[in-house]
């Protein structure tokens, strides 16, 4: 095992522009994350082009800071050979590393060049050991795991695995799972899984009883209900260095340098503080924690959910953008002049941003130009706007520390130098030598093309010397010390020292471009290689059920059908062989879903019930996420791989038949066309979903709670999710069901609208697939059973006609999914 806890961390700063790339390398970062133009989870940051990130990586590993890329998303069939490529590229570039989702893709990399280090994304959601396992094997060198672990989860994982573990340290938190959110895909067709979210969570929602459309807590209505405040770990650093973490990561990719800038000065600071004097009272300085405050913040901060998510005050439901400080209230103001008197409690200069909180939906605010000073902490201003006295006042950008932090990127390397050491030796008669070296083991050694002569009028002095071979100017070094070895009375121009020192600098920066390489890079990832092969058409076509209450079985089982989930949290073991001998009277087959998010105290209770599942007759398992595929190598029974693993494209596909699975679950968010491309490639079943409430998030935040509670988290929620049937209204009148979990406290929160395509079954199934699933999650009896009727009979081609279904359908409504329209 590594250990860590004798280790620095590495700091990880966010890129997503050439300013941020200056303010993260010139303000202390270990290493940097950017993307390019395509394939990456933030496409609205200004990102690289090839070209770009070639001059990137030199820059930053002169510097001695590694780059990672981020190729973070789900990729079509079409688009896998440019993936390829590009990732081809940037390694004989000299990347240090890989951020990666697709396994299928994953897998190409690894065996092509397997030299270059692959990263499991956050977008994999791994949250147990068994997950990071599963990764291990595959290849990784670094996973980077869901934000919802407590420390105490990280540490297990640190102790049971070689890979390195990435977490997040400070910036926005995701309200749901990494990985298993639809909610932007399905609401407006941009994909957060290809890396285009447009961040509907942050928009106001109101809890209301579905039955009776009834608001809960009327103060909180149109809140914004899903919108985290950011997390900062500065106060726990020592918590989190001493677990083992190997890379500390700062989100905001989207952020303004300014931000990067200060985010990375304050974390490389403490880390360093904290690690050089480990005996030393850990302290953080309030001004500090201001700054990080005044530069980005929704609220306040939270430590993340690394103290568990008990007391967590987590969520900032009055505004979901950039708060500021508050510096101050109201005290006065005139509807006719616009002159408002403000009292303050914190400074405010000339250039600050201000806001004025009204409890309207836009907030007046303004740059200070000038403002009128009436006494020591009162200002009158003039600005417009529906203001009344009692009005909280924010600052919402700080000019003086703004141009302090710009100051850091915008004259590079002026900040931070690297040390070297050097010795000049010029003797007469022969030409001049000048050796450099570094802590970090270059060595060099450059001789000039001029041969040192007598000095005839004004010889050359050891201050000459000196003073040209110190104008290191915007290069990223400075000489700690520097000998010399010279003659009297020589001579030598001006220009040559400067070439001297030229071509040092020149040797040097090209072999410290090259400190992460082992070797020279030269290896190609090649399609072919890997070639999938011609899928086997299947004439028989099934018709599948996923059961979360398994109270009507046996209805369901005479309509007809082939294979069966049935919920693995309503089970009673003791029943299973009866199931499935059930559902083999019907000749069906009777499978397993395990649970999509089980973090580590879960995992060891779904260990034991798979261990008492294989002594029983079930037929296979519907397997969700990596830490079940891990648990459950080695069985006889039959796999099925389900699509929150995000099985997007053929070498997808491809990766679970190589893992011998009898067959995956497509994305929800492929087209019909790009479906059908998928089934002409690899003989393993493919299921697709058309039938049911897809799940838009899963979180371990309870929305329902949070009203409840009127978001003071220290109040009980007395479990009221169990008293009545909830729902997220949105501004279009769409209700989200929300689904609870209270033993784990889990949230699934629903689309408004279930996929139903029955109309269009036919031409559906002509995509390749082999079968084609119904969940059912929020249906009744009659109404399940109904559905089933209609698809039973579509699918065997007879008539079915229900106007009771057809009337349900059209009455609350129903959505075709993506099958048509796709996602960005």
């Amino acid at each position: 095992m590594y250990d860590y806890q004798i280790d620095k961390p590495e700091l990880l700063a966010p890129v997503g522009n050439r300013k941020s790339l200056y303010a993260a390398v010139q303000n202390g970062c270990d290493a940097i994350y950017l993307g390019g133009k395509s394939f990456n989870a933030r496409k609205r940051a200004e990102n690289f082009s090839i070209e770009e990130l070639k001059e990137v990586f030199e820059y930053a590993h002169i510097r001695g800071v590694r780059v990672y890329v981020t190729v973070n998303t789900l990729y079509k069939d079409q688009e896998i050979k440019e993936v390829l490529e590009f990732i081809e590229q940037i390694y004989r570039y000299g990347v240090d590393g890989v951020i990666i989702q697709d396994l299928g893709a994953a897998r190409l990399i690894n065996e092509a060049i397997p030299d270059l280090e692959l990263h499991a994304s956050t977008q994999m959601t791994v949250h147990n050991l068994e997950g990071a396992k599963y990764l291990e094997e595959l290849g990784f060198s670094r996973v980077i795991l869901a934000r919802e672990l407590s420390l105490a989860e990280i540490e297990e994982i640190i102790e049971g695995t070689q890979l390195e573990v990435e977490t997040f340290v400070h910036g926005a938190l995701c309200i749901s799972y990494s990985g298993q959110c639809l909610m932007s895909s399905l609401i407006g067709g941009r994909s957060g899984n290809r890396g285009r979210c447009a961040q509907p969570c942050r928009l106001p929602y109101t809890l209301i009883d579905l039955d009776t459309r009834e608001i809960i807590e009327k103060e909180f209505a149109e809140s914004h209900l899903l919108s985290p405040k950011d997390i900062n770990t500065l106060e726990i650093l020592p918590n989190l260095i001493d677990a083992g973490i190997a890379s500390f990561k700062i989100e905001g990719r989207m952020k303004r340098p300014e931000y990067t800038a200060l985010v990375t000065e304050k974390y490389h600071r403490y880390i360093d503080d904290y690690v050089e004097n480990r005996e030393k009272n850990y302290e953080v300085n309030e001004d500090d924690l201001e700054e990080i405050t005044q530069i980005f913040n929704r609220g306040g901060f939270i430590p993340g959910y690394y103290l568990g998510k008990d007391d967590l005050d987590l969520i900032s439901h009055q505004r979901p953008k950039n708060w500021g400080v508050k510096i101050g209230e109201v005290i006065e103001y005139d509807n006719r002049s616009g002159e408002c008197k403000i009292k303050l409690n914190k400074e405010l200069d000339v250039g600050d941003g201000i806001e004025i909180w009204t409890g309207e939906d836009k907030n007046p605010g303004a740059i200070l130009s000038e403002f009128e000073e009436i006494s020591e902490d009162i200002i009158k201003i003039e600005i417009d706007g529906r203001i009344r006295a009692g009005d909280s006042v924010y600052r919402t950008s700080d000019e003086e520390l703004l141009t302090r932090l710009q100051k850091t990127y915008q004259l590079p390397d002026t900040i931070k130098k690297i040390e070297i050491f050097g010795h000049l030796t010029a003797k007469l008669g022969e030409p001049m030598e000048l050796k450099v070296w570094e802590d970090a083991g270059h060595y060099l050694s450059v001789t000039g093309d001029f041969v040192c002569e007598e000095a005839e009028n004004q010889p050359v002095t050891e201050d000459d010397l000196r003073e040209q071979l110190n104008k290191l100017g915007n290069t990223p070094y400075e000489f700690g010390s520097l000998e010399l070895d010279i003659d009297d009375n020589l001579f030598i121009p001006i220009s040559k020292i400067n070439e001297l020192r030229r071509r040092a600098v020149e040797e040097l920066n090209l072999k410290r471009s090259k400190q992460f390489l082992s070797s020279e890079r030269s290896g190609r990832i090649n399609q072919k290689d890997f070639g999938l092969e011609t899928a086997e058409r299947k004439e028989k076509v099934e018709l599948t059920v996923y059961l979360k209450e398994i109270d009507y079985l046996e209805d369901i089982l005479e309509v007809g059908v082939d294979r069966v989930y049935c919920d693995s949290q309503q089970l009673e073991l003791d029943q299973v062989d009866d199931w499935v001998q059930q559902a083999r009277d019907y000749d069906t087959e009777f499978f397993i879903k395990l649970p999509q998010i089980a973090r580590q105290d879960r995992m060891k209770e779904v260990k034991e019930k798979i261990d008492s599942l294989e002594e029983s007759q079930v037929d296979g398992y519907l397997v969700p996420q990596l830490g079940i595929a891990y648990l459950l190598q080695g069985t006889e029974k039959k796999l099925i791989a389900d699509y929150p693993l995000n099985i997007f494209n053929s070498y997808s596909v491809s990766h679970w038949q190589l893992e011998e699975y009898k067959g995956v679950v497509l994305s929800p968010e492929l087209t019909l066309n790009e479906i059908k491309d998928l089934t002409e490639y690899n003989n393993i079943d493919k299921e697709i979903i058309v039938y049911g409430h897809l799940p838009m998030m899963i979180t371990e935040y309870c929305p329902i709670g949070g009203v409840v509670t009127e978001f003071n988290s220290e109040r009980c929620c007395n479990q009221e999710c169990l008293q009545g049937d909830y729902g997220l209204l949105d501004r279009k009148g769409m209700a989200a069901p929300i689904e609870t979990d209270p033993d784990n406290c889990i949230v699934t929160i629903y689309n408004s609208q279930p996929l139903y395509v029955l109309d269009y079954l036919s031409e559906i199934m002509q995509s390749g697939c082999q079968s084609y699933r119904l969940d059912f999650v929020r249906e009744d009896k009659e109404e399940a059973i109904e559905i089933l009727q209609a698809y039973r009979a579509k699918f065997d081609n007879r008539d079915f006609d229900s106007p009771t279904l057809k009337n349900r359908m059209n009455q609350k409504g129903y959505t075709t999914g993506h099958f048509y329209r796709g996602v960005k």
